[in-house]
């Protein structure tokens, strides 16, 4: 997600002064509801093991650090520079993970990928980059990798899109790769399997 673009996205500052405040304002490491939707993010993404993954908008690292056991290679971009500063001290010790502030889709580093995570993200994209997101994904599938987008259902105030609405879009654009539908009360999740 570009900050500088002003295309109707959520601006990197914003998450920056939140992740300056509270190393963990979602409450990530703590929230149940987070504990579970990682579990149904493993579970919905299969056991792997992947040679090379990419998960877009890993924020603090708590994802990634369950993630990364599954991939051979884990590289996680998210464009707040300060949640990727946490997310590098938080995940030191893993050699295997790569964090890189960058923008989706704009600025994701070059694949080919065989997972791809897009965690709570996708309703931060505007109309326009969510199409262009598209497009990139449809290219990964095509490729052979498996893409899992997870997205809360509720509705926010500043988010550009709700997550079903991204969710509709991505499912129609993506159709015949749509392997598998999750939804829950506060969070849904859908894989495409290009294999």
């Amino acid at each position: 997600m570009s900050a500088t673009t002003g295309r109707g996205r959520m601006p990197a500052e914003r998450f920056d002064r939140l992740y300056r405040a509270s190393s963990d304002p979602w409450d990530y490491l703590g929230s149940e509801y987070e504990r579970v939707k990682y579990s149904e993010t493993l579970a919905a993404l299969g056991p792997g093991p992947f040679a090379r993954g990419l998960e877009v908008g890993c924020s603090i690292g708590a994802f990634t650090e369950q993630l990364a056991p599954r991939c051979d290679e884990l590289v996680a971009i998210d464009f707040a520079p300060r949640a990727v500063a946490i997310a590098r001290e938080r995940l030191a010790e893993l050699p295997n993970v790569e964090l890189i502030c960058a923008d989706f889709p704009e600025q994701v580093p070059a694949g080919p990928w065989d997972a791809i995570v897009c965690s709570e993200v996708l309703y931060y994209l505007d109309e326009p980059t969510l199409r262009q997101a598209i497009v990139w994904l449809r290219a990964q599938l095509q490729r052979g990798a498996s893409v899992l987008a997870v997205s809360w259902r509720g509705e926010g105030s500043e988010e550009p899109m709700r997550g079903d609405e991204a969710h509709e879009l991505l499912t129609a654009e993506l159709a015949r790769w749509h392997a598998f539908d999750g939804r829950r009360v506060g969070y849904r999740l859908d894989r495409f399997d290009g294999r």
